[in-house]
C-alpha cells in the first residue's frame, strides 16, 4: 500500500507543492523518488492518491489526483468518547495513540479528586493522533476535548450509552448504540462520592475484568469491549 501522509486541506487535483516539512520527511528521511506513488489524507475523511514528480531538497511536486470514496471500513462503527483522568506524560501518548489506533472517536482529560489539572502538549499529542491514524489507515482523526471536571461532564448532553468503569459485578460489552461514553477513573481511582455523582447522572457501572489495570490499560480495554461487534 502507498505511504499515506497528512495535509489539511487537501490540495485540489493537479501539480501541488509540498510544505517544507513534509517535503524533508518525503525527500530524506523515507527518501521518496519520482513516481512513487502516495496517498494524502485530510483527517476530515477524505483522501487522494498522488504520484511524486520531482524531488528537490525540502520541496516535493506531487501530481494529485481527485478524492476517492470514502472507506466506511476504515471508520469506526460508533462515536466512542472517553472521559479519563490522564495519566504520566509518556503513559498519556501512550494512551492517545493506542485508542487512536483501536477507533476512540474523542479523548476528554477528567478533573477529579486524584487527578489534577495537567499541562496541555496540544501540538505534541496532534502529532502523535496524526501518526497512529497513518500507522492504522484511519480516515478521520480523533480530537481532544477541552479538560472538564466530573460536575461539567455530568451536565452536559450524554448519550443514551454511557458507562463508568468499576469494579461492578456487570462487565462491559459491545455497545449497541452509534454514541457512547465511557469514563475512567485516574491512577488514584474515583473516589466513592464520585461514583455516585456518575450514577445519579444516568452512567451504568460496567466492570473490565477481575484485575486491577493502569489508567491506560483501561481506556484501551474499555475502548475495545464498546467498539466490538455486538
Amino acid at each position: 500500500m502507498a505511504r499515506r501522509y497528512f495535509i489539511s486541506p487537501l490540495p485540489p487535483p493537479g501539480p501541488a507543492t509540498l510544505n517544507p516539512n513534509l517535503g524533508h520527511h518525503l525527500g530524506h528521511l523515507v527518501q521518496t523518488l519520482p513516481g512513487d506513488a502516495v496517498v494524502l489524507f485530510d483527517g476530515a475523511g477524505a483522501e487522494a492518491p498522488a504520484t511524486v514528480l520531482e524531488v528537490r531538497n525540502r520541496e516535493i511536486r506531487l501530481e494529485v489526483s481527485a478524492p476517492g470514496p470514502r472507506l466506511l471500513g476504515r471508520m469506526p462503527r460508533l462515536s466512542l468518547e472517553v472521559a479519563c483522568g490522564l495519566p504520566r506524560s509518556s503513559r498519556t501518548e501512550w494512551l492517545l495513540e493506542h485508542g487512536t489506533e483501536v477507533g476512540i472517536t474523542t479523548f476528554r482529560p477528567l478533573l477529579t479528586e486524584h487527578a489534577n489539572r495537567q499541562p496541555q502538549r496540544r501540538e505534541a499529542w496532534q502529532r502523535i493522533l496524526i501518526a497512529a491514524s497513518v500507522q492504522c489507515d484511519r480516515l478521520v482523526l480523533p480530537t481532544i476535548a477541552p479538560p472538564v471536571t466530573l460536575a461539567e461532564l455530568c451536565a452536559m448532553p450524554l448519550p443514551a450509552a454511557r458507562f463508568v468503569a468499576t469494579a461492578a459485578e456487570t462487565e462491559l460489552g459491545p455497545a449497541t448504540t452509534s454514541h457512547a461514553l465511557l469514563v475512567v477513573g485516574p491512577e488514584g481511582g474515583l473516589s466513592e462520592r464520585e461514583v455516585q455523582q456518575l450514577l445519579a447522572a444516568g452512567f451504568a457501572p460496567r466492570s473490565l475484568g477481575p484485575l486491577t489495570l493502569r489508567t491506560e490499560t483501561a481506556v484501551f480495554a474499555g475502548a475495545t469491549r464498546l467498539l466490538q461487534a455486538p
